[in-house]
């Protein structure tokens, strides 16, 4: 079941079945709020003017590049493409004014809604005028997020979504036990720039067996299947699966009032940060004419 309501100058859908219900914004396609069996598991803010002047990208849609692309350029078909920087000199989670404060269009498909954005040719730098894509539904105890994306000219393209979990409503992510599916992570320079992919045994990145987060992280891990990570607290058990080859664990130290260091955990599907620069890793390049298609599930259960 989907209903609409308003959310100040925007609408606001929820998504309802069986035990979860979601809701989401035409702002920044940005989920407000999952309760599961009635317990909020996200953190959000009550009303449009908290993400709009917010930093921390609250639950919102990530376009056109999720995480870092280092000193704000790449090159793509021999051409430089320059890009806005927003945090120091490099650019982060698409730029300044990117698609999670942007109006979003929505369309109600039985038990999911899609939500619609069109990015200019150049905006925040990007070659080609892309239209955007991410569709929620909700089955039983599981959201799906689909993202899609169509280019009319060569471009890269990597959305995210960038949700924060706090299952047990405790405000602590550290004493959460977190699993991930990732014999490799990325190592990272000062400005939160991949390095080289490295094992994680012997380190305090290897989460291989569950254990609790216990300090803060802001890394990239490479996922080893498509089930991605599980997240278990309060009696909440959520496991997050995907087709992106990495996941971004964040512990939200940086996050502004209300919401308390250490509070909930952002768990990222996502590519590579600085693919654009980065040969090695796997392209995140859109060619002109082909469809982007990538998807995540989390599903949830008592435990």
């Amino acid at each position: 079941m989907v209903t609409k309501t308003n959310f100040g100058a925007y609408a606001l859908y929820t998504i309802e079945a069986g035990e979860l219900a979601v809701s989401i914004t035409t702002l920044g396609a940005t989920v407000t709020s999952l309760r599961f069996r009635g317990r909020e598991c996200v953190p959000g803010y009550d009303s449009p003017e908290g993400y709009l002047g917010g930093t921390a990208y609250l639950g919102a849609a990530i376009g056109r590049y999720g995480n870092r692309i280092a000193l704000a350029r790449f090159t793509l078909g021999g051409k430089e493409c320059m890009l806005p920087a927003n945090e120091g000199p490099n650019q982060l989670h698409g730029g300044p004014n990117s698609y999670d404060k942007r109006e979003w269009s929505a369309e109600v498909l039985d038990d999911a809604v899609r939500f619609t954005l069109s990015s200019p040719d150049g905006d925040n730098g990007f070659p080609g005028a892309l239209s955007a894509a991410v569709t929620y539904s909700v089955r039983g105890g599981t959201l799906r997020l689909d993202f899609e994306g169509d280019s009319d000219a060569d471009t890269v393209y990597a959305p995210t979504s960038h949700m924060y979990f706090d299952l047990s409503g405790r405000e602590n992510c550290r004493e959460a036990e977190l699993q991930v599916n990732a014999s490799h992570y990325l190592e990272v320079d000062a400005g939160l720039i991949p390095t080289e992919v490295t094992p994680v045994e012997g380190t305090r990145f290897d989460f291989r067996s569950a254990r609790k987060i216990g300090q803060a992280y802001d890394h990239c891990f490479v996922l080893d299947g498509e089930t991605a990570c599980v997240l278990c607290d309060g009696g909440v058990r959520m496991t997050l699966s995907t087709d992106l080859p990495a996941l971004q664990v964040y512990t939200g130290e940086f996050l502004p009032a209300p919401f308390k260091p250490f509070g909930a955990v952002a768990l990222e599907p996502e590519s590579f940060p600085d693919s654009p620069n980065r040969p090695d890793f796997p392209s995140t390049v859109l060619r002109a004419g082909e469809h982007f298609h990538r998807w995540a599930e989390y599903r949830f259960e008592t435990v």
